[in-house]
């Protein structure tokens, strides 16, 4: 245990280029900028989990249309998400190396290329929402509840996408606190108004699953705006120029555009395998469905620790590349590892004790139900430890570049693997709903396996931004 903390022992005297900090340094440091990310993560989902409960109040065929929703939602913020990655990596790297004129013409252009990705892709959802909901299963029972939930998330999605964008940016540069107080308001938002228009309480109209749609557009909109006064400030680092957005910076597209094929081919690859994924349990059943969505509602709420601290990281680490720190970039990546695993151990025992409470406050009308989400909840909470060390050390690759490796990866395991080994153990072996969540098991373990092979190789270090 000694050694495992000593952080004069994670390189080799002959690639030391200075004085290497404690374990206490390091963690604190790790933490500073680590801990926002994960509140704030953690809030994202929890409010999402609270629309599953609210939305349960509807009855069950609510709920499983909201599941329904979810990966056609994800497809499109996974375009954002790729720009992100990209957009903060640059930051990262420029706020490292002390520039700031190149770390604000970055955010200028993530920006505005966020804004055109966001119009193209509400006009096409809004257009095919119903489609979409059918061929992610949704039943004659769910189709409605399903198409009205998509066509109104998607119509607001332009608030969701920029400031998403801004707050990577304010990552990149350490800020995590600024995007944690935005969802934090937002959030707030969310569920008051979820409350008000779900069931019509205090005078307001009863809109049902379109309430609970319409209250997550007012808090995405109410994020974008505290975002947007954040980069206005005259003292602030990241400032906000309006004629910028209106002219075009050709230099830095050409850098965003190294990095953006690749982290688009990587977000891409793995929201298809979610999409897969979700489309064998889906076709399952609405009870499937059901029972898959309140374990992926949990898992997504401890998963949100782990992205906390992968997005943390590749910050961090992007700043010690920045300064020409190699020899540090693995030793802030080291302890963040070592914390987020001692972080998955306790999810997994909270997520095992706890399971009883957390699905009884979705209300699952059967037994049988409750029983099967009982046994999915049990996989759920062991598959958060191969998951979260994998889930930082991609963090880590896509921070430093290597972002064609983790699409690479991305392609092998979670588009091919997952919905391979996930389908055969649902229908021809006949596991159901388990089968599925194995699947995800194993696809997690593959993930950590390979990153951690890579990370050691450290190519990672090397690559230009």
């Amino acid at each position: 245990m000694v050694k495992m903390l000593d952080t004069d022992r994670y390189v080799k005297e002959s690639e030391k280029e200075g004085p290497i900090p404690a374990f206490g340094k390091v963690s604190k440091d790790v933490m500073k900028i680590v801990w926002p990310s994960m509140l704030e993560g953690f809030l994202v989902a929890l409010v999402t989990m609270f629309d599953g409960i609210m939305v349960s109040s509807l009855g069950n065929n609510a709920n499983a249309a909201v599941t329904i929703t979810k990966q056609p939602i994800y497809f499109m913020i996974c375009f954002i998400t790729a720009l992100n990655i990209a957009i903060t990596a640059i930051v990262s790297r420029r706020y490292g190396s002390k520039n700031k004129e190149e770390t604000n013409r970055a955010m200028h252009v993530g920006i505005q290329l966020s804004a055109i990705i966001a119009i193209i892709l509400t006009i096409f959802v809004c257009l095919m929402s119903r489609t979409l909901c059918s061929w992610m299963g949704a039943t004659s029972s769910t189709i409605d509840y399903a198409s009205s939930y998509l066509f109104i998330i998607s119509a607001g999605f332009i608030f969701n996408a920029l400031r998403l964008t801004i707050n990577a940016c304010q990552r990149g540069i350490g800020k995590t606190k600024i995007s944690l107080y935005t969802n934090l308001i937002a959030n707030i938002v969310n569920i008051c108004f979820n409350y008000l228009l779900i069931n019509g309480n205090y005078g307001f109209p009863k809109l049902g699953i379109e309430g609970a749609a319409i209250a997550t557009v007012f808090g995405n909109a109410i994020a974008f705006l505290i975002s947007l006064i954040a980069v206005m400030r005259k003292n602030g680092y990241l400032k906000l120029q309006f004629k910028s957005l209106f002219t075009i910076d050709k230099e830095m597209l050409k850098t965003v555009g190294n990095l953006l094929p690749s982290t688009l081919i990587d977000q891409i690859f793995l929201r298809i395998g979610f999409i897969l994924f979700a489309l064998i349990v889906n076709y399952l059943g609405d009870d499937a469905t059901y029972i898959h969505g309140i374990c992926n509602d949990m898992n997504s709420l401890m998963f949100t620790l782990a992205d906390g601290f992968s997005i943390g990281t590749a910050a961090v680490v992007g700043h010690r590349l920045g300064e020409k720190r190699k020899d540090l970039a693995v030793v802030y990546a080291k302890v963040s590892m070592i914390i987020s695993f001692m972080f998955a151990i306790l999810i997994c025992i909270f997520m095992s004790t706890c399971k009883g409470f957390l699905i009884d406050l979705y209300v699952p009308e059967m037994e049988y139900r409750y029983n099967m989400a009982s046994n999915v909840m049990l996989l759920a909470a062991f598959i958060t430890l191969p998951q979260n060390i994998q889930w930082v050390i991609t963090g880590i690759l896509r921070g430093s570049g290597d972002t064609k490796y983790t699409a690479t990866l991305s392609l092998i395991s979670v588009t091919a693997i997952r919905p391979i080994i996930s389908y055969l153990l649902c229908y021809p072996i006949g596991l159901g709903v388990i089968g599925a969540w194995i699947g995800m098991g194993i696809d997690q373990s593959i993930r950590f396996t390979c990153n951690m092979v890579r990370f050691k190789q450290g190519k990672w270090k090397n690559i230009k931004v």
